[in-house]
């Protein structure tokens, strides 16, 4: 049978409105969800992938994956969206022979439970994976993970409103006994920060695979981590038949072949939505917090934003002052040295960021 042809549209114009323009969109749309809900013909669907000019959806687990086409002014869409769809059909000729085409349109996004975006200076934030409620973050020795750059993946959960995992792989060669201090010490830090867990493990020897497992199942979560410490090894191992879902997912879009930049939902189970669903992130190595708000970065450091408001002056700037909380708190041990200088990090460059923007 002949593969299905789509066409190729070129590329709509993105149209930036205004917060007025926006808030009377939100409004069209809510309603518009509202109408449509219950309607025949429209059906809910998770969106699987953003490939080439069309979006792949499937509206449950197990069941066919659908190439759609999408209304204007719903949006931006990404993995891990709930839809709204309904079949278009549009007649065509061909070959001197009029026959008919089934095809599927997003008409709404349905509001999420949670979004995480990607920062763009020139293009702004641009969702990459929706309604999640766990973010895996991978590290290892080889080389060395940077604190700093963890606690931006954490403070990015914590503001999403999101739990965090982080898997440290590569255990099998963590044999250099100052190595190896280093990272327990790390762990004790991260394990006592709230809603964090840690687990350690091996791809290579399927150490740890197990307890990884059991942290994924009954959970929707995305994937993140920086180029080599296998993240791609980690979501073979996870998904067995991840060949035959990208394959899928391939043939429903019309493409050849899946893109590798444009983050992709994957079922633990293909048949079961329960069982656990990943989004794999591959153009996402690491987040940016510049553009976050001062509060914002405060409250990303769980461990640190009980003490805000507890400070001796109100406009503590958490560095010099007497009586700063948080600073006694580093002294005697309760907050460690290490997050206190990521914490500072992180709201210097937004304070600065906010400075420019006046």
């Amino acid at each position: 049978m002949a593969k299905k042809q789509f066409s190729k549209r070129p590329p709509r114009k993105q149209q930036r409105l205004n917060k007025r323009q926006q808030s009377t969109v939100n409004d069209n749309m809510q309603k518009r969800i509202e109408q449509l809900r219950g309607a025949e013909g429209v059906l809910e669907a998770t969106v699987i992938s953003h490939m080439g000019y069309n979006i792949v959806v499937q509206t449950q687990a197990g069941a066919p994956l659908l190439a759609c086409d999408w209304r204007q002014h719903i949006g931006a869409i990404c993995a891990g969206d709930q839809v709204l769809i309904t079949e278009q059909n549009s007649a065509q000729t061909a070959d001197k022979q009029q026959k008919t085409e089934s095809n599927y349109r997003i008409e709404a996004v349905l509001p999420r439970a949670s979004v995480i975006e990607k920062q763009n200076v020139y293009r702004g934030a641009k969702p990459f994976a929706a309604n999640i409620n766990q973010l895996l973050v991978i590290i290892t020795h080889e080389p060395m993970f940077q604190a700093s750059l963890l606690d931006r993946y954490l403070v990015m959960a914590n503001v999403v409103g999101v739990e965090a995992l982080i898997y440290f792989n590569k255990t099998d060669t963590l044999t250099d006994a100052d190595t190896l201090a280093h990272v327990k010490r790390l762990q004790a830090i991260y394990e006592a920060i709230p809603n964090v867990r840690w687990v350690n493990g091996s791809l290579k020897t399927a150490h740890g695979l197990d307890a990884l497992l059991a942290q994924l199942s009954h959970r929707k979560t995305v994937i993140t981590g920086q180029s080599g410490v296998g993240k791609s090894t980690l979501i073979n191992a996870l998904i067995p038949d991840i060949d035959i879902q990208t394959m899928s997912i391939s043939e429903a879009s019309g493409l050849g072949r899946h893109s590798t930049t444009n983050s992709t939902l994957y079922r633990l189970n293909p048949d079961m939505t329960e069982e656990g669903i990943l989004i794999d992130t591959p153009g996402v190595r690491s987040f940016d917090t510049y553009h976050l708000s001062p509060d914002a970065i405060e409250r990303g450091f769980s461990e640190i934003s009980p003490l805000l408001g507890s400070c001796q002056f109100s406009d503590c700037s958490h560095t010099h002052e007497s009586g700063c909380a948080i600073k006694h708190a580093v002294e005697q041990g309760d907050i460690s040295q290490l997050r206190y200088d990521s914490f500072l990090q992180a709201l210097t460059e937004s304070i600065n960021s906010q400075k420019n923007k006046r």
